[in-house]
């Protein structure tokens, strides 16, 4: 996958990342240095507007967990079109099982 530039948006002002876009309108990114937080998991998935979605440990695991979410929603849609239209329970339950079957929990 290829990196690209990614914004997201913070409460103070937004930052930019090296991101890659496993799923249309989602990016996986390292949290950056100057707002990790020494007990936070660090991995994001974050959708196209800047908003976070979900964290994951590793990387890998954030690139499945994009990849097992695409198909409840066109994520490349306006992050209020995404609000109304994504049952948040389904997408719990998508990501909660995304990290148990990475080979390193098995």
């Amino acid at each position: 996958m290829d990196t690209v530039r990614y914004t997201l948006r913070c409460s103070q002002s937004d930052v930019t990342v090296d991101a890659v876009e496993p799923v249309p309108g989602l990016f996986v990114y390292e949290q950056p240095d100057e707002l990790k937080k020494p007990t936070e998991i660090n991995w994001r998935i974050g959708h196209h507007s800047g908003l976070a979605i979900a964290v994951a440990i590793f990387e890998e695991d954030a690139i499945r967990g994009a990849q097992k979410i695409a198909g409840l929603a066109d994520w490349t849609q306006p992050a209020e079109a995404l609000q109304q239209d994504v049952d948040a329970t389904e997408l719990y339950d998508a990501l909660s099982w995304a990290s148990c079957e990475h080979p390193a929990h098995a």
